[in-house]
């Protein structure tokens, strides 16, 4: 069995001991761009790590070329933290002072004078300002020397993939990709709705690439390294969080059980590669000191984790602050262009998306929906917007959330109250993710289907519109 299905086992505590003594360790893009995010003894950390490895450490092609294009817009956002934190305190002592002026205590309040507590801290403030000033000064800007680069290209000189040969082997590897992420074979296809139109495509070396293939190239350019130099030990470091790297299972809130087994299968079958394992940047350096008694502190690996959790917060905090808008039908429409080639935006209104296809009309709406009640609005809207209608062959309505825990409770109500009503409306369940790249970006994930289909009301006995309406009525007043 073990043998078999090697990708759903964890490696013996002896297997990981032959994986660190002798695999050639990867590093994913993330990994050197969170370089610039950390405070400079915990970057010092990590290097010093990956240095003691300095004969075993790889890097493919395309994560330098992310790295490179993307290493700037990182500087850059660090460099925002600065402004950001002055304008916080001087907002602050502004606000206070306001609020105090407002009280006029001097002219009702015989005991209370706040000069002094004014004065003082108008001296703190300045003090912290001219120190935030004198870090800024001295921190890597997008003009300045980088030092953090000239260690990461000293690191990895000789240790880097070699490019693609051509066009033509990134666009074959391009519609291989187009059947994986269509079967949800990882890794990379929950990139799969990056969007095209905007920053889609970029172009290096006189090959243009597309950033939603991203992962798979990776991927790909890592296979061909192991079996070009018959590699049997891989460990991949990555931040990426997605579960097309990462086997994940609800139990009592979302577990990670490791990396992917498909990923593992794919690495033995195509590269002949006989033990593999994938580490988030703190397990690595946690595990660092167990294998290399690298001696890394404990502060030093909560602040690597703490900032990959804060990349991870700070896009899923830009996803909630815009989700009713665009984003969840953005997602959807690039997930639907896979099935209905010919799908586009509805300028007249309702639905929002139609598609002709096989001589039938096609309509999608998409809903997002925070809870129950809205789910069931949405719904009913959609079946009276479809009687107006008359004129499609099917109705989808996507139901977006934001949270995996939403869904089942949402799936299980539908089944269980009576108020399916039409054989010819589909209903999808899913949540959209931010896109865990640096552009800012959004994929639909579908995690259930469901036909509504009412047995008193099937194919073209409609309800009347008041009915249908009084029904609408009564259900969203039951969850009031």
């Amino acid at each position: 069995m073990r043998n078999l299905f090697k990708g759903y086992y964890k490696p013996s505590e002896e297997e990981f001991g032959s994986l660190w003594a002798n695999a050639v360790f990867v590093f994913d893009t993330n990994v050197l761009l969170n370089l610039y995010r950390y405070q400079s003894s915990t970057r010092d950390s990590l290097l010093t790590v990956i240095e003691r490895l300095t004969d075993r450490v790889w890097i493919p092609y395309h994560v330098g070329l992310e790295f490179q294009r993307n290493r700037l817009t990182v500087i850059a956002e660090q460099h925002k933290r600065y402004t950001e934190v002055q304008n916080i305190v001087a907002n602050s002592i502004s606000g206070m002072q306001s609020q105090l002026e407002n009280l006029q205590l001097k002219k009702r309040h015989s005991h209370i004078n706040p000069d002094q507590l004014i004065e003082n801290i108008e001296k703190v403030k300045s003090g912290f300002i001219s120190e935030l000033k004198a870090l800024e000064e001295k921190s890597i800007s997008v003009t300045s020397d980088d030092e953090i680069r000239e260690k990461i290209d000293s690191l990895f000189d000789g240790k880097v993939g070699s490019p693609p040969v051509g066009q033509e082997e990134i666009d074959e590897l391009f519609k291989e990709a187009d059947t994986r992420y269509k079967n949800a074979i990882p890794p990379g296809f929950e990139d799969s709705v990056k969007d095209e139109k905007s920053r889609g495509e970029f172009a290096y070396g006189g090959i243009t690439y597309k950033r939603k293939y991203g992962d798979l190239i990776v991927w790909k350019q890592i296979i061909k390294q192991a079996e070009n130099e018959s590699l049997k030990d891989v460990i991949f470091i990555t931040d990426d969080n997605k579960s097309d790297w990462w086997w994940k299972i609800d139990s009592n809130g979302k577990k990670t059980i490791g990396v992917r087994p498909e990923l593992t299968d794919e690495l033995t079958r195509e590269a002949g590669v006989e033990r593999f394992y994938v580490y988030t940047t703190d397990n690595f350096l946690s595990y660092a000191n167990e294998y290399l008694d690298a001696e890394v502190t404990d502060e030093t690996i909560e602040e690597v984790r703490e900032v990959t959790v804060a990349n991870q917060n700070l896009r899923k905090d830009f996803l909630n602050s815009v989700f009713f808008t665009g984003p969840a039908e953005e997602a959807v429409l690039a997930w639907l262009s896979h099935s209905f080639p010919n799908v586009k935006v509805n300028h007249q209104g309702f639905p929002d998306f139609i598609s002709y296809e096989g001589g039938r009309n096609y309509g999608f709406i998409v809903k997002p929906a925070q809870d129950l009640r809205s789910v069931i609005s949405a719904i009913h809207a959609a079946e009276i917007d479809f009687v107006l209608e008359d004129t499609l062959h099917e109705l989808v309505i996507f139901i977006v959330v934001l949270n995996e825990e939403e869904i089942s409770i949402i799936l299980e109500k539908i089944h269980e109250d009576a108020y399916q009503t039409r054989e010819k409306i589909k209903l999808i369940i899913g949540r959209v993710e931010v896109d865990e790249g640096l552009d800012i970006g959004f994929r639909f994930i579908p995690r259930g289907e469901i036909r509504l289909n009412d047995k008193a009301h099937r194919g073209d006995d409609f309800l009347e519109l008041s009915k249908l309406a009084e029904k609408r009525n009564n259900i969203l007043r039951k969850y009031e």
